[in-house]
């Protein structure tokens, strides 16, 4: 039998609430955070790359860059730029306190070695390798690297594209509602015809790529999901004086093949 000290808790848990849902993850950060994930990926696949090639010597990071040398000297050295981009450069002249058996590279013990082997402390391999064949061994490792810092780049330029659709509703809406212009400066447009205009200027200046594309959809969808029904559309003047100024461009009101609202 249940006594009453029971009874009274269980009656106290029938009456508590469910917990309430936990609200789903929203789908522009959803995007936002597979594309991070995709670009770290694609960096890790670059760096792989390096280690086979042997630029496993000395990692250093430097401001928006990191360089990676490789244990040959002559071999020199790849510099990948936060941004996507890679350069293959000679590693420079120096002097540096070589590893020996008893001691750590750089360390006292190293230094005090280079009294003794002095020559054996000075790096000049880089600095003096033929030019001919320099040329040559940096076209192979660019063409090793490549591919794959070509696709981190695409990645770098998909996450930047992702972030930047994500928060080009809020702004869409604020341009309509507010005047608030796209560039997020100066006096609000204060008619809708220049709210309209800037609209239009805003999708023509989208560059001529996948990701201005991507932007150019998003603008597109704004203008025919909210500004075509609304009481203030697009004139019949404004879309033929567009098609005049931009020939070769698809009229906002236009969804390109494939593309939904």
């Amino acid at each position: 039998m249940i006594g009453t000290g029971w009874l009274l808790v269980l009656a106290a848990w029938a009456d508590e609430p469910a917990p309430a849902p936990e609200p789903a993850a929203d789908a522009d950060e959803e995007i936002v955070v597979y594309g991070e994930l995709q670009v770290e990926q694609a960096r890790q696949q670059v760096i792989q790359d390096l280690a086979e090639l042997g630029f496993t010597d000395e990692v250093t990071r430097l401001g928006d860059r990191t360089i990676y040398r490789h244990g040959a000297a002559w071999a020199g050295e790849v510099v990948l730029f936060d941004d996507g981009w890679m350069r293959v450069k000679r590693q420079p002249l120096r002097v540096e306190g070589r590893p020996m058996p008893w001691a750590k590279l750089d360390s006292p013990g190293a230094w005090l070695g280079c009294l003794v082997w002095p020559w054996l402390c000075v790096r000049t391999t880089g600095a003096t390798f033929g030019h001919r064949k320099w040329l040559a061994h940096e076209g192979r490792t660019v063409e090793a690297l490549h591919a794959d810092v070509e696709t981190w780049g695409d990645r770098i330029a998909d996450l930047a594209t992702d972030r930047t659709v994500a928060a080009l509703g809020p702004r869409l809406e604020a341009l309509w509602e507010h005047g608030v212009p796209l560039g997020g400066s100066g006096p609000p447009l204060a008619t809708m015809a220049d709210r309209r205009s800037e609209l239009l200027s805003f999708y023509a200046s989208r560059t001529d790529t996948v990701w201005g594309e991507e932007v150019r959809d998003a603008v597109g969808g704004f203008c025919r999901a909210v500004v075509q029904h609304s009481d203030d559309p697009f004139t019949d003047a404004e879309l033929r004086d567009f098609a005049e100024r931009y020939p070769g461009l698809p009229s906002p009101l236009t969804p390109r093949a494939g593309v939904e609202d």
